[in-house]
């Protein structure tokens, strides 16, 4: 392996440990200085990295200067790559169309088990969810598992994170039990530390399933615990971070201090505001929630 190489592959790996700051750093670095292959892999890393740190405009800006050959297909996933992130500025109904019509060429073009491919089936389903289609998500998800534990076991690290999403989605449509049973298995890991996005995440989706069967108590710690490590990792006004503060919120008004509830709902809405825009579809079920005022 070439030191470019070993440079990218650092990077990448950085960025999977959720070193983002440093991620970047190295990707604009090796961008900037190494051969053409390895550089365009470089951009396409740090265009990852702008998406995961919550920097849509540059992200997207980077991702649509980056050309690759008809036959690479990481053209295709830079494509998906697109479309996900259109999704989580607010353009999820359009995302989603043009992910299904990504994940139909992929299959064709290199294959139901091809990288590209289960890449283009975890994005659209994470698009589905923003487009507030939890079924067809469930659908997508358990799909793209059954063919990853085929593939790769049921221990494959892939496999796992998607777990996570169906259970995300099962809690969505109200399947509780299943939901409950899928993000403990996601949480069943030791190749993740307790700061991790991942893990974070699956406590996320543990404390909307104690949520919803009334366990207001373990909700409440589970949910203070998200957004603590939520806003060391990312900051507090990263997308991530407002979605846990908005289920904190939310927790707050279930639990009878509606007043308290109404305060960070408010700041939660001039975030949003702020950071994604007045018409997000996050911003508008914070005005909505603002508008329910503070009667329990």
């Amino acid at each position: 392996m070439s030191t470019e190489d070993s440079r990218l592959a650092h990077a990448d790996l950085l960025f999977q440990r959720d070193r983002l700051p440093e991620a970047l750093a190295e990707f604009t670095q090796i961008a900037a200085s190494a051969p053409w292959p390895v550089a365009l892999a470089a951009r396409q890393g740090r265009a990852g990295v702008l998406f995961a740190m919550g920097r849509f405009p540059e992200a997207l800006a980077l991702y649509r200067s980056l050309s690759f050959a008809p036959d690479d297909p990481n053209g295709s996933l830079v494509k998906a790559s697109i479309a996900h992130l259109r999704a989580a500025m607010g353009q999820a109904e359009e995302a989603v169309v043009e992910l299904r019509g990504l994940l139909a060429e992929s299959h064709s073009r290199w294959g139901p088990d091809a990288p590209v491919t289960l890449c283009s089936m975890q994005v659209l389903g994470d698009a589905l969810l923003m487009a507030d289609q939890p079924s067809a998500a469930v659908t997508m998800f358990a799909d793209m598992i059954a063919i990853r534990t085929a593939t790769s076991g049921p221990r494959d690290p892939m496999a796992l994170c998607t777990r996570h999403m169906l259970g995300v989605a099962l809690e969505k449509v109200g399947r509780t039990d299943e939901a409950e049973r899928e993000l403990l298995a996601a949480a069943d890991r030791d190749d993740r530390p307790p700061s991790h996005s991942c893990v974070l995440a699956t406590r996320q989706g543990l404390a909307r399933v104690a949520t919803a069967r009334g366990q207001y108590a373990t909700a409440t710690e589970t949910q203070a615990s998200v957004v603590a490590g939520m806003t060391r990792l990312y900051g507090a006004d990263h997308p991530n971070t407002l979605e846990s503060r908005y289920d904190a919120a939310e927790l707050l008004r279930w639990r009878a201090f509606p007043t308290e509830a109404l305060a960070a709902h408010r700041e939660i809405l001039a975030a949003r505001t702020r950071v994604l825009g007045p018409d997000h579809p996050d911003t508008r079920r914070s005005a909505a929630a603002v508008r329910l005022g503070p009667t329990p």
